[in-house]
């Protein structure tokens, strides 16, 4: 299965996930700045991707974390976990999945 978090509705918390990775030089890019060139968007793209993905293996690693996918549309950023056990990665009332879309949120500034 999936589980969806987009970058909307989510109270920030004091996350226990494990710690993001440390900051890079290349911040990732919201769609909406037109002034980046392509080209570096889309490497921008790739490092969001490439971190994103290693963070969740990380942190999802007993949980069968089996790839991520990023939709980027006007109104929000969508980060699809495709996991097989979606229960663990959702947590108890959904805790566990907030506290990720927070140290997310938080690691790449998103709204």
């Amino acid at each position: 299965g999936s589980s969806h978090f987009g970058s909307g509705r989510c109270q920030t918390r004091e996350s226990t996930a494990k710690e993001a990775p440390p900051p890079h030089p290349l911040p990732y890019i919201m769609a909406s700045q037109a002034q980046i060139s392509k080209k570096r968007k889309f490497v921008a793209d790739g490092v969001f991707y490439a971190e994103l993905n290693e963070f969740l293996m990380r942190t999802l690693s007993e949980d069968g974390y089996a790839g991520v996918e990023v939709r980027v549309t006007p109104i929000r950023t969508e980060i699809i976990i495709r996991a097989t056990r979606t229960r663990e990665v959702l947590g108890e009332k959904g805790r566990r999945i907030r506290e990720l879309t927070a140290v997310v949120q938080k690691r790449y500034g998103f709204p």
